[in-house]
């Protein structure tokens, strides 16, 4: 599986690749730490594959510092936290590994 998801470093990163992407964008908040976190992240990245650039996947760690308003914003009820955006409005989000949501997602993201 070749990885070509958008890593969100910075504020300047959630702007660009987020918030401004012209492409629906949906956001993983996770942790290296975090044990569902790692059980979602193969299921996102199969279903972004599957969605064949409709939409983008967008990776943001919430441990980094440089993230902390932004993690702080989206993340506040737990990880994984999973966003769905749009010409940089909020559209839908989930909680939790959960496939079926997850799916359900990159569904709705295809067909924005």
């Amino acid at each position: 599986m070749q990885d070509h998801t958008l890593a969100v470093k910075t504020q300047n990163d959630w702007d660009a690749l987020v918030l401004n992407n012209p492409k629906p964008v949906i956001v993983d908040f996770y942790a290296d730490w975090c044990g569902p976190c790692k059980v979602l992240k193969p299921k996102l990245h199969k279903f972004h594959e599957e969605g064949q650039g409709k939409w983008e996947l967008a990776v943001v760690n919430v441990d980094i510092e440089e993230l902390q308003q932004i993690s702080s914003t989206y993340a506040s009820q737990g990880i994984p936290a999973v966003y769905l955006f749009h010409k940089g409005k909020q559209i839908s989000t989930f909680l939790g590994n959960n496939e079926a949501k997850a799916k359900e997602m990159a569904s709705q993201a295809a067909a924005l």
